[in-house]
């Protein structure tokens, strides 16, 4: 009788610059859809607030791959290992992080975006990484900077057509009355990086999150197409974001940009095995490298104790180091912020967690007492009032 040729697992690990927990369908999302996406978060583990302890460019993704050498080298013992990255900001050391190929593309930015989804940016990058996985690739990790740098996604005829409105056979109407002018956003792939005033059009907002939203499902597609390239290896793919993106949660539009808030501190991770399971409690974004041990070693993501521990005032707390801020801690009912003087006056900030999502309701003075305890305490796991 002829022996079973049994294909080793693989594990892809797929990290985004500038993304966000808004646009997807998995994060509670109702104005964009991300079925593939969607698809890995119905049979896994999902991370709600997965809270990143540093913001500066590029400094998480490093901190990651630096803290996940041991276990990238005990992948290497097993197979093959490849990193794979289009982020001409991110640099590779001599050893790359451990892996046993390192590919750093160089794609070429265009002005205008792209005819065809295959030319892409984010789609040549998981072309190049389709090809680069062999029978013996155990570890396949992609990391992109286009959601920050480069909005490629080719321009839908949903995007350009808008909806001819009939003619008006009331010939008193005032012509002041008539429809404005519709409102489009410039053919450039740059993303925005612009503060939001009163003065602009209406739908400037909304034009801009539909192109994000354009992008992401971009990601959506390509993740979809990696998955069914190796759908025979028993793939578990972990989906993560390095840093946030501002959609007008802070009054700015773009990356890296306006005062430190939650959209760019809570981070989407989603691990496609393990569950379903969504992890409601706080965590820090520093603990993925552990993660991927607990992969490598077939243990549990996530223990019943560890899942159903209650964030009361004694659970976890997160600080983020900024160059935005002057201090910024995430707890399980709080998220405080103190604001640097050359991003927002300096002022200290408070919101609730998790109901205020999107940190809409500062009430720093109304709990002068939570504010004092933050500002003395020292950045480290703590405890704060209820």
């Amino acid at each position: 009788m002829p022996k079973l040729s049994l294909r080793s697992p693989i594990t892809v690990v797929i990290t985004l610059e500038g993304l966000t927990t808004s646009p997807l369908g998995c994060y509670g999302c109702s104005w964009n859809q991300t079925p593939a996406i969607d698809a890995l978060a119905a049979s896994g583990v999902v991370w709600d607030r997965w809270s990143s302890p540093v913001d500066r460019p590029g400094s998480l993704i490093t901190r990651w791959l630096d803290d996940s050498r041991g276990w990238i080298a005990r992948q290497t013992d097993h197979g093959a290992t490849v990193f794979l990255t289009d982020d001409p900001k991110l640099t590779i050391p001599e050893d790359q992080f451990g892996f046993s190929q390192a590919i750093a593309l160089q794609p070429t930015l265009k002005r205008l975006p792209a005819e065809t989804v295959e030319a892409t940016v984010l789609a040549q990058a998981f072309a190049a990484s389709i090809q680069a996985i062999t029978p013996e690739t155990r570890l396949i990790w992609i990391h992109s900077g286009m959601l920050r740098d480069h909005w490629d996604a080719p321009v839908t005829q949903d995007d350009d057509e808008q909806e001819t409105p009939e003619p008006v056979e009331d010939e008193t109407q005032d012509h002041a009355s008539a429809e404005p002018e519709p409102f489009f956003l410039p053919p450039t792939t740059d993303p925005p990086a612009q503060q939001l005033s009163k003065n602009d059009d209406p739908d400037l907002l909304f034009a801009w999150m539909q192109r994000y939203a354009a992008q992401v499902r971009l990601l959506d597609e390509m993740i979809d197409l990696l998955g069914e390239s190796v759908r025979r290896r028993r793939p578990r793919i972990v989906l993560a974001g390095t840093s946030g993106f501002s959609l007008g949660e802070n009054g700015w539009l773009g990356h890296h940009v306006g005062p430190l808030r939650s959209q760019d501190v809570r981070l989407p991770m989603l691990v496609s095995c393990g569950g379903p399971l969504r992890v409601p409690s706080l965590e820090s974004a520093a603990a993925l490298p552990e993660l991927l041990q607990r992969l490598l070693q077939n243990k549990p993501l996530i223990t019943p104790a560890q899942w159903c521990r209650s964030d009361d005032s004694h659970s976890l707390s997160v600080p983020t180091d900024s160059d935005r801020a002057v201090k910024a801690v995430t707890t399980s009912n709080w998220f405080y912020v103190h604001d640097a003087d050359t991003v927002a006056d300096g002022k200290e900030r408070l919101f609730v967690k998790p109901d205020d999502v999107n940190d809409v309701n500062d009430i720093a003075r109304l709990r002068r007492e939570v504010l004092n305890q933050f500002a003395n305490a020292a950045d480290s796991d703590g405890t704060e009032s209820s």
